[in-house]
């Protein structure tokens, strides 16, 4: 009978947050996950269900604790470009986010961003 390995969750939430920033949601592979959190692929799927399980888990995380504001700003574009036009629980967290900021230029810094993912290809 196998143990159950003990993490960190937060320090793999953050593994895992640095990896879909890299390489873009679609570019993300579960062997990229696998390598950045050093956990086998059963302990991240027993723990986040699947690969959308991991980006819902690290935007909520990042949305809630209100954690490094480029870090969340590049994940919510992550979810903008890719997610949030087939997935109503991550349209609806990116626009609760979207909600709740105050800055008057998040316009600006959401098209730079855009325009710097779009333009330069992912990690790989």
């Amino acid at each position: 009978m196998g143990r159950k390995k003990k993490f960190n969750q937060q320090d793999v939430l953050t593994a895992i947050g640095e990896t879909f920033i890299t390489y873009g949601y679609e570019g993300t592979s579960l062997d990229d996950l696998v390598k950045a959190t050093g956990l086998l692929r059963g302990s991240l799927y027993s723990t986040f269900g699947s690969k959308r399980g991991m980006f819902v888990a690290v935007l909520k995380q990042n949305i809630e604790v209100k954690a490094n504001f480029n870090t969340t700003l590049n994940l919510i574009i992550i979810a903008l470009m890719e997610l949030t036009a087939h997935d109503l629980e991550i349209n609806q967290l990116v626009s609760e986010w979207l909600t709740t900021q105050t800055s008057t230029n998040l316009p600006t810094l959401i098209g730079e961003a855009v325009l710097t993912k779009g333009c330069v290809p992912y990690g790989k």
